[in-house]
């Protein structure tokens, strides 16, 4: 069994045939240096006298996705084959692994691939909309609900396999109620400086709790195995977050009062009437996160790129799972006082991006506002590589010279 997904430590794996080499020299360039993703490519990663075979499987299990590179060579090719299966094998035993193919020119991908879909490269060039579409490939969104528009609710729960049935079960149940599930990342380790998870949990509209039993009933604050769980629900409480804690029957808290958890066995799929109707009640329940996570994209909205700000909004909000705002939308519903209403939108951010390109006076303050309240500030701009406006140089300020560039 391969690593985890969250574990591992390339980002792409490229499959390719060696006469398409152009291309794929610029895909690559694109992927790593101007994107920032990690990527295994043979030609830089391939030891010395490896055997194909073995190193190319063990790349592609270090791997959270194959972009396939199919042209008629490609599809021809034996190794490239057996890279597809590999990716394949993947994706069907790793939910969230990605199989993304490149069909150049006319390749007859139909007859090679069975049950995905790829994108067109007709003139075999890497263009604004080849990356558009393979961003969207590799962070889909056809299942996950918007983020401008959902109604979050915070999971405490278990990663292990061993003790997150009960758990499985109830997010399963949400997630058909048309919530979206927002938790703390696999590979955290405890809370994190800065109050990281108590940040998330207040960027949410409700809590959910599913605490699995692990050998000890008294579950007490601050003491392992439930130490984690009772500070979030104890937060959450705090927060005054519509809640809802699921336990196992043999836990009991010694230190706080637990008569309004609701029972079910930490191995238990079927979920009981009496948690069903809590989990249901949610949705009325729900209310505004008192501090929801969204990103500011602070941009001279004047300039000629404003038609991009669509789709480079749409990846944000793709790769960050957060919702997107701009100046203007922030202040058309408060003609009065427009200037306070953005202050408050870039200084409420969780993440604030700037598009610099000719030293954008607002731009420039908006950023200023943000680092100086210790918000996430990025930064980049159109044009040649050059260092930032005097009160901006703590942060790197990458720099696009076309659409390609700026999306990566």
């Amino acid at each position: 069994m391969g690593l985890p997904l969250n574990r591992r430590d390339y980002d792409i794996f490229l499959s390719y045939a060696h006469s398409d080499r152009d291309f794929v020299e610029s895909l690559y360039r694109w992927l790593q240096e101007i994107a920032g993703l990690q990527v295994w490519w043979d030609d830089r990663d391939m030891s010395a006298g490896a055997l194909l075979a073995t190193e190319l499987q063990m790349a592609i299990e270090r791997c959270r996705a194959v972009v396939l590179v199919a042209s008629d060579d490609s599809l021809d090719r034996g190794w490239v084959q057996a890279e597809y299966n590999a990716a394949m094998d993947e994706r069907a035993n790793y939910m969230g692994f990605r199989m993304v193919a490149l069909r150049m020119g006319n390749a007859n991908v139909e007859k090679f691939m069975k049950g995905i879909s790829w994108i067109d490269v007709p003139s075999n060039t890497f263009d604004a909309d080849t990356a558009l579409a393979l961003i969207r490939a590799l962070y889909p969104s056809d299942k996950r609900p918007n983020p401008i528009t959902s109604r979050d609710v915070y999971i405490s729960a278990s990663w292990h396999s061993d003790d997150n049935v009960s758990a499985t079960a109830a997010c399963k149940y949400l997630a058909k109620q048309g919530f979206r599930l927002i938790g703390d990342s696999r590979d955290q380790k405890g809370f994190g400086a800065g109050n990281r998870v108590e940040r998330i949990i207040s960027s949410c509209g409700a809590f959910v709790a599913i605490v699995p039993y692990r050998g000890e009933e008294t579950a007490v604050t601050g003491e392992k195995p439930y130490k984690y769980f009772l500070q979030e629900i104890d937060f959450a409480a705090e927060q005054g977050l519509p809640s809802v804690v699921i336990a196992d029957p043999q836990i009991r808290r010694s230190d706080g009062d637990d008569t309004n958890w609701l029972r079910m066995e930490t191995d238990n799929d079927a979920i009981p009437d009496d948690v069903q109707r809590s989990l249901r009640s949610i949705w009325d329940r729900w209310r505004k996160p008192p501090h929801p996570h969204y990103v500011f994209y602070a941009m001279d909205l004047d300039s000629n790129d404003k038609h991009f700000t669509g789709p480079v909004r749409q990846m944000i909000q793709l790769i960050t799972s957060m919702a997107t705002k701009i100046g203007v939308e922030v202040h058309e519903g408060n003609p009065d006082n427009a200037n306070a209403a953005v202050r408050r939108a870039v200084c409420d951010a969780f993440l604030v991006i700037a598009d610099l390109t000719d030293d954008n006076v607002n731009t420039c303050i908006e950023a200023g506002m943000a680092l100086a309240i210790g918000t996430n500030v990025e930064l980049l701009a159109a044009g040649p590589q050059r260092r930032p406006p005097f009160m901006l140089r703590e942060r790197n300020m990458p720099t696009y010279n076309d659409e390609v560039q700026q999306i990566g």
